[in-house]
């Protein structure tokens, strides 16, 4: 096992898989929203904290969903809770920076969907950074997993990857 973060229980240390780069082109992802930064989303060192790219990441798919699709969940007997999320950061992205995020569905379970993400800096072809989102679709009252409903299924199905 490599070194890197530790695994739990054994003591041993842990480094993802590097990101195949042939996966991550613009051209990699079937829709992007263009976003802005602002001057608050840099850290002490002049770069996007590292939360404003969960940021960035959350809202292209609740913008895809809401605006693009016109689907919401508010009032629904159903919700969608995310359970997992990551980020693999390649290259420094700043404010003033326009930022595309580029989203694509790579699993569409029953109760669950997992969301590609890609941030890139203007003009740019290559990621800068590389993310997933692992939501689950529960039960309003029982918050637990539910299947996914039939609208929701049908607008996941055309970013699947």
């Amino acid at each position: 096992m490599a070194e890197g973060s530790p695994d739990r229980g054994s003591g041993r240390h842990v480094v993802s898989e590097p990101a195949s780069e042939a996966r991550h082109a613009r051209t990699d992802y079937p829709w992007a929203l263009e976003l802005p930064t602002r001057w608050r989303d840099n850290d002490r060192y002049g770069h996007l904290n590292n939360a404003v790219y969960f940021t960035l990441f959350e809202t292209a798919v609740m913008h895809w969903l809401e605006r693009e699709r016109g689907l919401s969940l508010n009032g629904d007997p159903v919700r969608c809770f995310t359970v997992e999320n990551g980020c693999r950061y390649l290259a420094a992205l700043a404010h003033p920076d326009r930022i595309a995020c580029a989203v694509r569905v790579a699993h569409i379970g029953t109760s669950s969907v997992r969301y590609e993400l890609a941030l890139f800096g203007e003009g740019a072809e290559r990621a800068s950074a590389i993310g997933f989102i692992v939501d689950v679709f529960v039960d309003g009252e029982t918050e637990r997993p539910t299947a996914i409903p039939a609208a929701y299924r049908a607008a996941l199905q055309e970013l699947a990857a």
